[in-house]
């Protein structure tokens, strides 16, 4: 059963949602899409915009799942090998300081996430007000080769964090990314230094890509209890 706060969630979510469209998509616009129930309400709300408007647009999806969204929601789809340049990129997060620092990985698409935000001209965020923290402090996703797992899991110790893979509901073992690599998560505790922290996992042989999206975004859309949408420009 929904509750009043998980209902103001989802009213501040759409707040942002309908500013980006308002102020972000224009006709033949390519866009780098990103995954996660946000951008999941987001990719049905682009679908409609973009029928009413009659535009032109092309989204690359960040994951399969996203892919398939976009394509029932009448969006067309492209890849990188087609526009390795964007013009766009918009994405969600799971948790964000007041730096400019995120922890995305959520739903295990971190590496294709951090590829289509590194390839656009522009990264745009849009989130409801309960993922602001004054301090990043959930576990940090990794994407981990399985052959690599033992060895990652005893640098990870030596960075003092704890690796847990991870497991999801209806079905038994590990969760594995759309590259076919092992989902697992870190416990750092509060981050000190989140930059830092994302280029020493970037280190690890084994590690294909973390969580941490350090100063890559350019405006973040935050949607408020009352209906407002707060815009953060940060480049």
């Amino acid at each position: 059963m929904q509750t009043v706060s998980d209902d103001r969630i989802l009213k501040a979510r759409m707040a942002a949602i309908t500013e980006v469209l308002s102020r972000e998509i224009y006709d033949d616009v390519v866009i780098g899409i990103g995954s996660g129930s946000t951008i999941e309400m987001l990719l049905r709300e682009l679908g409609k915009f973009v029928k009413e408007r009659g535009l032109n647009i092309i989204v690359i999806p960040s994951s399969y799942r996203s892919h398939m969204l976009a394509i029932d929601e009448g969006l067309r789809t492209a890849t990188l090998y087609e526009y390795s340049s964007l013009d766009l990129t918009i994405d969600s997060f799971d948790e964000s300081d007041e730096e400019n620092n995120v922890i995305k990985g959520g739903g295990a698409a971190l590496t294709r996430e951090k590829v289509i935000a590194q390839a656009a001209k522009r990264v745009v965020y849009v989130a409801d007000y309960a993922k602001m923290k004054k301090v990043l402090s959930m576990p940090v996703p990794l994407e981990v080769l399985p052959f690599a797992l033992p060895h990652v899991k005893n640098a990870i110790k030596r960075l003092n964090g704890e690796l847990k893979p991870r497991y999801g509901t209806g079905k038994f073992g590990p969760v594995f990314s759309d590259n076919g690599n092992i989902i697992a998560d870190v416990d750092f505790g509060e981050l000190k230094d989140p930059p830092r922290l994302e280029v020493e996992l970037k280190r690890i042989a084994g590690v294909v890509e973390n969580g941490i999206f350090a100063n890559m975004c350019h405006m973040t859309y935050i949607g408020q209890q009352d209906g407002t949408v707060k815009k953060v420009e940060w480049k």
